[in-house]
């Protein structure tokens, strides 16, 4: 019955907590990893068109349960970012995170420069330099899209008129004895 009552504060003790407050999780993220550890996680966050894919590869295997909150705390089941310590529970919402301010503020604390490398806006590009990112860029979807053979809906077509010019077979006696030709489809 000694500690019913109003509780008194130990202000000292709270200042000496307060004081050797255990690391943030940059810190400890900065501090776990080697450089060439870092460094792999830095390109892994620098290229989202690659992350997204990893993170699909698997997707038809991951069935997440709806819940209230979009993300959580920790690596869980889901789509997880290394930098900020959460779990997104769906692909739009771990893209609306790599987006968001947050991720960014994150990144930048860990490695100490922008997550978006050419902050130039578009009267500071010159045309030249224009023109030649926007020819290798076709030259790259020509190149990967001109390799797939393509499917021609005259091939269906011709196959089609070549089973109706084919001789048709004598009705056998099973047909000859029910009076009709074919078991199959009125329309030939």
């Amino acid at each position: 019955m000694a500690n019913f009552g109003r509780r008194t504060w130990d202000r000292e003790e709270y200042a000496q907590l307060a004081q050797e407050e255990p690391l943030s999780h940059e810190e400890t993220l900065k501090s776990s990893l080697s450089d060439a550890k870092l460094q792999q996680l830095k390109n892994k966050y620098t290229d989202h068109n690659r992350l997204v894919r990893q993170s699909m590869h698997d997707l038809n295997k991951k069935v997440l349960a709806t819940g209230i909150s979009s993300y959580k705390r920790g690596k869980q089941f889901g789509f997880y970012c290394e930098l900020c310590d959460l779990t997104h529970k769906d692909t739009a919402q771990y893209i609306d995170h790599l987006n968001h301010k947050t991720h960014q503020l994150k990144f930048e604390a860990i490695f100490g420069e922008d997550l978006v490398a050419d902050k130039r806006d578009n009267d500071d590009i010159p045309p030249e330099e224009f023109s030649k990112e926007y020819k290798t860029l076709v030259s790259r979807f020509v190149k990967q899209h001109a390799s797939k053979p393509k499917a021609t809906s005259t091939g269906t077509r011709i196959g089609k008129s070549q089973n109706v010019n084919a001789p048709s077979n004598p009705p056998s006696a099973i047909h000859q004895s029910m009076g009709f030709s074919t078991f199959g489809s009125t329309k030939m």
